[in-house]
């Protein structure tokens, strides 16, 4: 899909335009210094799962990257309300970006206004498959937050994710798995990663990963239905003797893993299709907060 040639509107610069009038100049300074921040969202069935929760971490990720984007909570969820509306999503994807102008060409951001943009279009889920993703190992390390704020979700923070999954692709894989600067699990080149062993669900720490919303509902989902749960520095060796592993992720939901490197994992788990089962439910009612979903489950 070229994006560029998206049919509707989206919201730009404070307005709603036709999708082919929405340019940004290539003396932007987000283009050349990485420095714009964005959410995806998922809307099903016109409603929108956990805009909350993504807004607000639109609004934290801005503020730790220095941008300053002038509206309310209330204001945006108004926008994004909209725009599913004017471009008739009933199932979808929306993708909001704060970024700064062209006032700069130098790290001084002084003169650099914030503006925000909306699009939103019609998405499958990220990886089209049902027998579940073959993972690489990435050879390059994820970041941590005592070098970067993992916590935004950063246009920045995706550089070494870009050029890991273009490696994966290459020998045929479906994605990779990284690992963080002391060689422990981290998450996957957009996506955050569990496995199950002996009914237990791992999961690595937030230090060197994005705590992704998704993630969230799959750990409050452990709580709910008394999955027992851990969360630490896992090395690689924990994950391929698990009996199941899946990543999560508002583009990908809950997809299972069919293999890392040339491990295979088992394709049918109890806990994971509760998990999915689950997820599925909450998909249906679209709660805008993760907190909100023991009134669903």
């Amino acid at each position: 899909m070229d994006f560029s040639k998206l049919k509707g509107k989206i919201y730009f610069e404070n307005r709603f335009i036709d999708n082919k009038r929405a340019k940004i100049h290539v003396l932007n300074h987000s283009l050349h210094f990485a420095s714009a921040v964005f959410e995806g969202i998922r809307v099903y069935n016109k409603k929108i799962l956990f805009l909350d929760d993504h807004l607000q971490r639109l609004m934290q990720s801005s503020k730790m990257m220095g941008l300053k984007i002038n509206l309310s909570l209330k204001q945006l969820k108004k926008i994004h309300k909209q725009i599913i509306k004017i471009n008739k999503i009933k199932n979808g994807y929306i993708r909001p970006l704060i970024y700064r102008s062209s006032h700069s060409m130098s790290p001084d951001t002084s003169k650099c206004k914030s503006l925000l943009c909306v699009a939103t279009w019609k998405w499958p889920t990220l990886f089209a498959t049902n027998l579940g993703i073959k993972l690489d190992l990435s050879k390059y390390p994820k970041l941590n937050n005592k070098i970067y704020p993992i916590a935004a979700k950063s246009s920045g923070s995706y550089q070494v994710s870009v050029i890991s999954r273009i490696e994966s692709t290459k020998k045929n894989f479906d994605d990779c798995l990284m690992l963080d600067l002391k060689k422990n699990i981290a998450e996957t080149s957009a996506c955050n990663i569990f496995w199950i062993k002996n009914d237990t669900v791992y999961t690595s720490k937030e230090h060197s990963i994005l705590n992704g919303i998704t993630r969230k509902a799959v750990i409050e989902i452990c709580k709910i239905k008394n999955i027992q749960f851990k969360k630490g520095d896992y090395k690689i060796k924990n994950i391929l003797k698990a009996d199941c592993a899946f990543v999560t992720g508002t583009a990908a939901e809950i997809q299972s893993i069919k293999s890392i490197k040339n491990i295979i994992f088992k394709k049918n788990n109890k806990i994971f299709n509760l998990l999915k089962e689950s997820y599925e439910s909450l998909k249906k009612n679209s709660p805008d907060k993760v907190l909100k979903i023991r009134k669903i489950l």
